[in-house]
C-alpha cells in the first residue's frame, strides 16, 4: 500500500503505530453497527448508553487488533527482527518487518502469535462477561469483544497466505522441504484457493439474495487474492537479490558538493553538470557530512538562494542511512523505501566508496527474475 497514505498514530514499544485511510472507513462502519447491533438487543438501554458502549467497543476493538500486530511484532523483534511499523488498515493490519525470518521455527512462532493473543483476549473478555448480566453494558460490551476476538483469530489462521495461518503453514511446508522459496510458492498457492473460495462464496449469496454479505465475502476473497500475490511476488524478488550485495552493483562515480558552497552557486555551477538526484557533501578531506537533495532544494525560497549555504539545508550525516559494500541489496533497496531516497552513499571504514542507486537494483532485478509467475 501506498506509504503516503499512511498516517502516524503513535509509538508502542518502539514500534510506530500508523493507519491507512481505510481504516477509518471500517471504525466508522463498526461503530454504526455497534449502535445497531446493542439498540436491537437491548431496547431499555438510553441513547446515551447505547452510543457511550458503540463507541468505547469501537475503540477497544482498535486496541485488540492494535495487541494482535504487537504480539507479531514483539516475537520478532525477540528473535532479531526489527520491525519498522505496525499498519492498520481495512481488513485489520500488518506488522513491517524488515526481513523474512532465518528460519521455519522463527516464522511459525511469529505468525502463531498474533492468533493466540486473540485467543487469549478472547478467553478473558468472554470469561469476565459471563459475570455481568446479559443486558448489562459492560457484560455487553465484554461479550462482543470477546466474540469478535474469536473471529479475528479464527479468519487470521485460514491457510490465505499472507494471513497469519499461510504464514503457519509456509512454516510447515518449510520444515518438511528445507526451501523458503518453495514453500512460499505452495502456501501462495493455497491462499489463492483460499481466495477464489470467498469470491466465489460471495458470488453465490449475491445471487440468492444475500446481496451485501456476498459482496463483503467477494470482497474479502479479491483483497487476500491480491495480496497472495504481492507478497509471493516480493519473496521472489528478495530471492533474487540475495546473492548480490552493493559491491556488485555500486558505482564509485558520485556528484559531491562542498558545505559552505551557496545554493546559487551550487545550482549554476554544479547542478546542471549532471542529471541531478541528490549530491553528497563533502568536506576537503573527503569526510562525509550529509546530502543535499531536490527536495532540500525546493523548500528554500528563490530570494534566499544566494545568501544560503548547502551546510544549512543538507540533511546531516546523522540522519542519513548507508550502507556498507558487503550489505546485501534487498537491505539497501529496504533503507531506499524506507528513507523515501533513490540512492545510498557506500561507506567502508568511514569513508565513502561510492553510491548505489534504486534503478540499478530494479534494472538487476527485472534481469534475473524475467516474467514474473505466481
Amino acid at each position: 500500500m501506498p506509504r503516503d497514505a499512511n498516517r502516524r498514530l503513535g509509538r508502542v514499544a518502539g514500534i510506530d503505530i500508523r493507519f491507512h485511510s481505510s481504516w477509518i472507513i471500517i471504525l466508522a462502519l463498526i461503530g454504526l453497527t455497534l449502535g445497531e447491533y446493542f439498540r436491537a438487543f437491548n431496547p431499555g438501554w438510553s441513547d446515551f448508553t447505547v452510543a457511550a458502549a458503540a463507541i468505547i467497543t469501537t475503540i477497544l476493538f482498535f486496541v485488540s487488533v492494535v495487541l494482535h500486530e504487537l504480539a507479531h511484532s514483539l516475537v520478532a523483534r525477540a528473535h532479531g527482527l526489527p520491525v519498522h511499523a505496525i499498519t492498520l488498515f481495512v481488513f485489520g493490519g500488518v506488522s513491517e518487518l524488515t526481513r523474512e525470518p532465518d528460519d521455519a521455527v522463527t516464522e511459525f512462532k511469529i505468525a502463531i502469535a498474533g492468533p493466540l493473543l486473540s485467543l487469549l483476549l478472547a478467553g478473558i473478555c468472554l470469561g469476565l462477561g459471563r459475570l455481568g448480566g446479559p443486558h448489562a453494558p459492560v457484560a455487553a460490551v465484554l461479550n462482543w469483544l470477546g466474540y469478535i476476538n474469536l473471529v479475528l483469530a479464527l479468519f487470521n489462521l485460514i491457510p490465505g497466505f499472507p494471513l497469519d495461518g499461510g504464514r503457519v503453514l509456509r512454516a510447515i511446508l518449510w520444515t518438511a522441504n528445507k526451501n523458503f522459496l518453495k514453500s512460499t510458492r505452495w502456501a501462495t498457492r493455497v491462499g489463492k484457493l483460499c481466495a477464489l473460495a470467498f469470491i466465489l462464496y460471495g458470488v453465490i449469496e449475491f445471487f440468492q439474495g444475500a446481496a451485501l454479505s456476498g459482496l463483503w465475502l467477494a470482497f474479502i476473497g479479491w483483497f487476500l487474492l491480491s495480496a497472495a500475490e504481492q507478497s509471493w511476488r516480493a519473496t521472489a524478488a528478495q530471492s533474487a537479490l540475495a546473492k548480490f550485495t552493493v559491491g556488485d552493483l555500486g558505482s564509485p562515480f558520485f556528484p559531491r558538493v562542498a558545505p559552505d558552497v551557496t545554493l546559487e552557486h551550487f545550482i549554476e555551477e554544479l547542478a546542471h553538470a549532471h542529471n541531478y538526484r541528490a549530491s553528497l557533501v563533502m568536506d576537503d578531506d573527503d569526510h562525509l557530512l550529509g546530502i543535499l537533495t531536490a527536495a532540500d532544494l525546493n523548500r528554500i525560497p528563490r530570494t534566499a538562494w544566494a545568501t544560503t549555504r548547502v551546510a544549512d539545508v543538507m540533511v546531516p550525516r546523522a540522519q542519513m542511512a548507508t550502507v556498507e559494500p558487503t550489505e546485501g541489496l534487498v537491505s539497501a533497496l529496504q533503507k531506499m523505501t524506507m528513507n523515501n531516497v533513490g540512492q545510498l552513499p557506500i561507506l567502508a571504514g568511514g569513508a565513502v566508496q561510492g553510491v548505489v542507486k534504486r534503478d540499478r537494483i530494479l534494472e538487476l532485478l527485472h534481469q534475473q527474475m524475467g516474467p514474473a509467475n505466481g
